[in-house]
């Protein structure tokens, strides 16, 4: 009596095994990421005429804080931290806002745009992951304010007479890519709000209003008699801030990078998670197109 025999299962040659079929395809995401970030870029007719508008408006604006600085008298010296002119400390402020600026009014103006077009009921029909969908619709307004920011350093520096003479580079720009991830985080979640509910280029501008004010932008935040200083010390705008300055200063930044990494880590999966939801929201409203 022959002994039974059991058939194990084969696959077809050349296939990949189960568990790493169910891997996620990096490439196509990426592939769709990059397709997504490089849209306007392609478009240069419409992107070289705001950017340049931004910058003489940025530098407009510098110079009228510059001249600010030497009319009025500055702050106490010690509110000032390691900067020991009130030009200084502000310019950095506004450097730094341009990434919160892209993370608020540019990216709700972005998405929607998009409703308004009739886009992105095309975009959320494509195969791609929704992570990949809400990083490639911010990316754009990210790299125009890295650029940005990088343009103004180098004004200030050579034309404004911004002391650069003991900044680490290098954790400006760790301390200023590890902002960007926080940043990209608020910048989901309020496309998030404007997809469920609309409105939100309003609502961004408020935010940003109210960011620049309780962050130290303008005025150190020991000035500020109306906000206490430890409400807003765990705020990740004003940890990415004073961790910027400290950098350009030549001052220990690496506690704030680890906590700005710790922020990013926990607020983007969030962020993504929320934006998910509102298109899910979105669809079974039929407002994904607004007008």
């Amino acid at each position: 009596m022959s002994r039974p025999t059991t058939r194990r299962p084969t696959t077809r040659a050349g296939a990949p095994p189960p568990a790493m079929a169910n891997l996620p395809d990096l490439a196509g995401a990426g592939a769709a990421l990059f397709t997504l970030a490089g849209r306007d870029l392609a478009e240069r007719g419409r992107l070289v005429p705001p950017l340049v508008l931004d910058l003489a408006f940025g530098i407009v604006n510098l110079a009228v804080f510059l001249l600010i600085s030497r009319v009025l008298s500055a702050p106490d010296a010690n509110a000032l931290g390691h900067f020991t002119d009130y030009f200084d400390f502000v310019a950095v402020g506004l450097t730094f806002m341009l990434v919160v600026q892209a993370a608020t009014s540019q990216v709700t103006t972005r998405i929607a745009q998009e409703q308004r077009d009739g886009t992105l009921e095309m975009l959320i029909a494509q195969p791609a992951p929704r992570w990949v969908l809400a990083v490639g619709l911010a990316a754009h307004p990210f790299a125009l304010a890295l650029l940005r920011a990088a343009i103004y350093l180098a004004v200030l520096s050579l034309l404004f007479g911004l002391d650069v003479r003991r900044a680490s580079w290098v954790g400006t720009a760790l301390v200023l890519a590890a902002a960007v991830g926080v940043m990209l985080a608020v910048g989901i979640g309020l496309m998030a709000f404007t997809v469920a509910f609309g409105r939100g280029e309003l609502v961004a501008r408020l935010t940003m209003v109210m960011i620049a004010f309780v962050s130290g932008t303008y005025f150190p935040v020991a000035t500020l008699s109306a906000v206490p200083p430890w409400l807003t010390a765990g705020l990740p705008t004003r940890v990415a801030l004073d961790g910027f300055r400290d950098a350009l200063a030549g001052q220990p930044w690496a506690t704030d990078l680890v906590v700005l990494l710790g922020y990013a880590v926990i607020l983007l999966p969030i962020s993504v998670w929320l934006f998910g939801g509102a298109l899910r929201r979105a669809c079974r409203r039929g407002t994904l197109n607004r007008d």
